[in-house]
């Protein structure tokens, strides 16, 4: 066989190199745009212009937070989120059991038992 085609053959199974985006080498580049406040618009302008790198603003976003998700170490943008209030749960102890509150006695008042009549059926 031809050697040209077998290399093609290659390629398609998936032989060829590991993808790797080419924003990975303006990561430093993209968070310094990002702790200035600049919009994602802005930063794929900026990367057009100053990197020659084009690149829609749609692009950059999911590259960026794809690379925060795979980042294992803590970064500022998630530093200055609203951290969730901790709630000490109480400990209960495993022979204690828990009871539910039982409701306050209501006041009763008893028929008298001259006053019944069976056999009367207006009284029913």
């Amino acid at each position: 066989m031809d050697l040209e085609t077998e290399r093609e053959r290659q390629m398609k199974r998936g032989g060829g190199r590991a993808y790797r985006s080419r924003l990975e080498s303006f990561v430093d580049f993209i968070r310094e745009q990002r702790q200035q406040r600049r919009t994602w618009q802005e930063i794929a302008t900026r990367l057009c212009t100053e990197k020659s790198c084009s690149i829609t603003f749609q692009g950059l976003h999911q590259f960026y937070r794809r690379h925060l998700k795979r980042q294992a170490r803590s970064h500022w943008e998630n530093e200055n989120a609203t951290p969730q209030p901790v709630v000490a749960k109480p400990q209960a102890s495993a022979r204690q059991p828990v009871l539910a509150a039982t409701p306050q006695p209501r006041s009763f008042r008893q028929p008298n038992p001259d006053n019944i009549k069976l056999t009367d059926p207006t009284n029913v």
